[in-house]
């Protein structure tokens, strides 16, 4: 039986040829405009909440969503604003 290569240069050798990677150019003050607007955009002091849901809600809501085509944020944030003016 012979022995079987191990280790990271047979894994690479079995991974086949190196396939050349695309290059490409990063205009760097449009990717930094663009970014200040995007995070512009935010008015107001956000908090970020962690929700434990079962699994099987979970999975409910989410085709529910999309199929209303909601986003979890609105969605929560719209069922506080209700319950708040109750």
């Amino acid at each position: 039986m012979a022995k079987k290569e191990t280790g990271l240069k047979a894994t690479l050798s079995a991974l086949g040829p190196k396939v050349p990677v695309k290059q490409t150019t990063v205009d760097v003050e449009k990717t930094e405009a663009a970014t200040r607007v995007i995070h512009s955009e935010k008015k107001e002091k956000t908090y970020r909440q962690t929700v434990d849901l079962p699994e099987e809600v979970f999975k409910q809501w989410k085709i529910k969503l999309v199929m209303e085509g909601k986003t979890m944020q609105e969605t929560l944030l719209s069922l506080v604003e209700n319950y708040i003016k109750r």
